[in-house]
């Protein structure tokens, strides 16, 4: 799946691949002064010259003093951003998707983690099959660096 980016007013959305032949920063230009949120729900792949395309979008934004809001980051992009420092203060995260598994009935999925007012440790969600609570399936750490600063 190619990429695919929208801006509609303060909001970007990224769907499909950011890798070798994405073009990001230059969505900057295109938003409004403020805050800006951007949905990356869609995102299925990244790579380590996606990830620079990345960080030039959220330093681009920030140059021109906007504040970053990221809602439903896709999974490949909450585990890549833990490990690079930098974005530890560049962002806020609303929400974000994760690894879980069900030990009662074997269902794995990648349900949305709501942030709220902060994040220390990964929640429990209830299975959406047998309503037992499922189980991280990923180091707690892959997710939750970027919240510690």
């Amino acid at each position: 799946m190619k990429l695919e980016t929208s801006v509609k007013g303060n909001c970007i959305t990224i769907v499909g691949r950011i890798d070798d032949t994405a073009q990001l920063h230059g969505l900057a230009a295109h938003v409004p002064v403020g805050k800006v949120v951007v949905d990356t729900e869609g995102v299925t792949f990244v790579n380590s010259i996606g990830m620079r395309e990345w960080i030039r979008l959220i330093r681009a934004l920030r140059e021109t003093g906007r504040s970053i809001v990221l809602e439903r980051v896709a999974d490949v992009l909450m585990t890549q951003m833990n490990l690079i420092a930098e974005l530890a203060g560049a962002v806020t995260i609303s929400s974000f998707h994760a690894q879980y598994v069900c030990p009662s009935c074997g269902h794995e999925g990648t349900p949305l983690v709501d942030v709220g007012s902060g994040l220390a440790k990964m929640p429990a969600l209830p299975c959406p099959e047998c309503g037992s609570a499922m189980e991280l399936g990923d180091f707690p750490e892959r997710y939750l660096m970027i919240f510690k600063g």
